[in-house]
């Protein structure tokens, strides 16, 4: 050992081991140590980003939603369901508290703050305070009213939010994972989006069908009420769609849908049907995993848009391995199309994200021919994309439609509209997190643009709390910036053994 050590320090005394051949080394070594850091992080879960600071500050982006209600005089009271100290004690109610607070302060001629015991039914400014007439919503459905409650109030407008999730309370104003735990906190977000439910009387109602083995993350349920709609569930085998529905959601189904009732009621495709012909609207997400839904394919056919399949009939799924954030290639970013929908949607994403990131898509042919429908792309997939069934190259050309729309003409000149997107994950819990990726604003400028929804609380600050978020550079960059880390010391180090040779041959 002492030999050993007696050599490397002889080596480093030696005027032919130059100090650029030493540094080459020491940049060699430590770009070794990364790409071993590196690897450990993508197969074993470790990540190194730091934990996002808690920066409650409301930004400026609810400004313009609330300027025409400002100007007409309107008064909005955000109420919690208990007094002011235990809510600022509260684990998760004590962000919402501050949150609410900023808006206060921010628009002191508009909102109000007020804390009440709904225990007791009284204020705390010893004010009686009855709670009963928010035991329903403005549509006379039931509703949950309990200490960690919220209510937003507007004149004779009203929305209660309580958590139904979690024993924590104020899951409303959190992302939840599906573990239901707190991924960011989206106050400014949600309380922006209930004031400016309360402005209006005008809501429709989101129903997510059921009975199919139809799987959705719990943010898609807390966006669309961001969007501005209640949101309930429907079995299309026992319930015609209700004159209140704004949106059918059709998520992730795993069996199909019955073209034909074993009774003398309509089968649940005859319902979808009739609700297209009074201008219905579908949100259709598919597993492009599960095995062909033919009932439920068909139906979505008749709007001219369906999965892509190769001969034997298996969903073609879009890799990319330049704009994946995966070694696998199916975690791809994917950008607006040049529709006319999707153009509007871009301009108002933009300035919040760059691209929509999806994971296990397949692509979609849009049949343009048919009489009384126009389908178009509303996302692409890049040029250096593929398309692969069963671990073969089915397809090289690139810029695949990953996600399309549809608008269907019917007798009563309302036309029905459907957006389809054959993916496992549209937006996943990490992606709609991130300022990075625009997919949680995807989702309300899908609402807007395409379904008709009222104001969005585009741009407002989250906080966020998951370290493992998918913030990593798309494949194709980071092979240029690792390229570029090997070259640094490759370049040293030649350098240095040019000085060394030059200096051996004096």
């Amino acid at each position: 050992m002492n030999k050993s050590k007696q050599k490397f320090a002889d080596l480093l005394q030696n005027r032919n081991f130059t100090s650029a051949l030493l540094t080459a080394v020491i940049i060699v070594a430590i770009v070794f140590v990364n790409v071993i850091i590196y690897t450990l992080a993508y197969y074993f879960g470790w990540y190194f980003t730091p934990q996002a600071q808690d920066d409650l500050s409301i930004s400026g982006a609810t400004d313009t939603l609330f300027s025409d209600a400002i100007d007409k005089g309107e008064r909005v009271e955000i109420i919690f369901c208990s007094y002011e100290d235990t809510v600022k004690n509260h684990q998760t109610g004590k962000f919402v508290y501050e949150t609410a607070r900023q808006f206060e302060e921010r628009y002191p001629n508009f909102v109000d703050v007020r804390f009440v015991n709904v225990v007791t039914q009284i204020d705390s400014e010893g004010n009686p305070f009855d709670s009963a007439k928010y035991a329903k919503d403005m549509r006379g459905r039931d509703n949950a009213v309990s200490p960690t409650s919220v209510i937003f109030r507007c004149g004779d407008n009203y929305r209660v939010l309580t958590d139904v999730y979690t024993t924590a309370g104020y899951a409303d104003f959190y992302t939840l994972t599906s573990e239901t735990v707190a991924s960011s906190y989206n106050g400014e977000e949600v309380i922006a989006a209930m004031i400016c439910w309360v402005l209006s009387s005008d809501h429709g109602t989101a129903y997510f069908t059921t009975g199919h083995g139809e799987t959705a993350d719990i943010f898609l349920h807390n966006t669309l009420i961001c969007a501005g709609y209640y949101v309930e569930e429907i079995n299309l085998k026992k319930d015609e769609v209700p004159e209140d529905a704004a949106l059918v959601v059709i998520s992730n189904p795993k069996m199909d849908f019955e073209r034909s009732a074993s009774t003398k009621l309509r089968s649940e495709i005859e319902r979808m049907n009739a609700y297209s012909e009074r201008g219905g609207n579908y949100f259709v997400v598919l597993d492009p995993e599960v095995k062909r839904l033919p009932v439920l394919e068909l139906f979505i056919s008749d709007f001219g848009i369906s999965l892509e399949r190769d001969e034997s009939g298996e969903t073609v799924k879009v890799k990319d391995t330049d704009k994946s954030l995966q070694l696998d290639g199916f975690t791809i970013i994917a950008d607006h199309s040049d529709s006319e929908i999707a153009v509007k949607m871009h301009a108002k994403t933009e300035p919040y994200g760059d691209g929509v990131l999806i994971k296990n898509v397949a692509a979609l042919s849009l049949d343009k021919s048919k009489a009384g429908v126009t389908p178009e792309p509303l996302l692409k997939s890049s040029s250096t994309s593929v398309t692969e069934a069963g671990g073969r190259t089915v397809d090289s050309s690139g810029n695949y439609t990953v996600a399309a729309y549809s608008l269907k003409d019917n007798e009563l000149g309302d036309d029905a509209a459907m957006f389809v997107m054959p993916s496992i994950y549209l937006a996943s819990t990490n992606a709609i997190v991130t300022n990075r990726y625009a997919n949680k604003d995807f989702l309300y400028s899908l609402c807007e643009c395409l379904f008709g929804a009222g104001s969005m609380p585009y741009g407002c600050n989250s906080v966020v709390y998951d370290d493992g978020i998918l913030e990593n550079l798309p494949m194709g960059a980071a092979k240029l910036y690792t390229a570029a880390l090997v070259a640094i010391p490759v370049i040293i180090a030649a350098v240095g053994a040019v000085v060394m040779i030059r200096r051996k041959n004096r």
